[in-house]
Formats: structure tokens, sequence, C-alpha cells
């Protein structure tokens, strides 16, 4: 099974220049608690998720002591940039999947962008992976 077979598409993805408030909204309109953030030419340049805007917003180096750029303990006047982990954890269509979970074990991630010609054409979520072995597409 290859990434084209498992992953989300269209994918939501999110502006680097964006308000955290507009991500937040983002996230909380299509089910999501993490996105691909592209910048003006919509290539890939990093992913946020709900922890980084709540470490990120909170000053925090987050729960593994990763250094983000995140300011006061407030999102007002923060962008996307400010709190997103960059650069991105990519894959192409055509990844084994089980490339994929050996990178988001050894990355500790939970999401990887699916790109094609460093455009998002989809992603692929741990909680992906759970459903495919529950249903049987993929053999542990």
């Amino acid at each position: 099974m290859r990434a084209k077979d498992l992953m989300h598409h269209p994918v939501v993805t999110v502006r680097q220049d964006e308000s955290i408030a507009a991500l937040c909204d983002l996230m909380q309109q299509a089910h999501v608690n993490g996105v691909p953030v592209v910048d003006e030419d919509g290539d890939v340049v990093g992913v946020v998720t709900e922890e980084d805007v709540i470490y990120g917003t909170m000053g925090s180096g987050g729960p593994e002591g990763r250094v983000r750029a995140g300011g006061p303990a407030s999102s007002e006047g923060q962008l996307v940039r400010d709190i997103m982990t960059s650069p991105a954890v990519c894959a192409d269509e055509d990844t084994d999947i089980v490339e994929i979970c050996r990178i988001m074990w050894r990355m500790r991630i939970h999401r990887i962008p699916i790109v094609a010609g460093g455009k998002p054409v989809g992603i692929v979520a741990a909680l992906d992976l759970v459903r495919a072995i529950a249903e049987g597409e993929i053999r542990p």
C-alpha cells in the first residue's frame, strides 16, 4: 500500500501568514487537529497542530522542549509562522505505508503531508494507519 491509497485529499492547509485565531477557526470547522502550512506559492513549509497552538501561545518550547518562535502568552498578533514546526516532514504519493509508519515513529509525529512538486496533495495521519490496520487493509 502506498501513501496515495490512504491519504486524505484534498488536504486542508493554512498559509504561514494567517493569524492563530484564523487557524483555530479553520481546524474547528474542518474537524482536524493539524494541517500543513504553505507559503504564498502553495509550497509546504511546515506543519501546525493543536499542540503548537497551545505551547506556542504559552511561550513554551513544547512537550519535548522543542524551541519554537512562540512569544507572549497570548495569540494576539501571532501568526502561524510563529508557532509552526518547520521544515515539514513530507512524503510523496508513492511512499510505502510501512515507510510512513517508520518516519512517524522515528520523528515522533502524527501526520505527514503528501506532496507532489512541493505542493500538498494529501495527508496521512496516524489515525488513518490505525483505521487501516483495524479494517485489515494493512497487516501489522
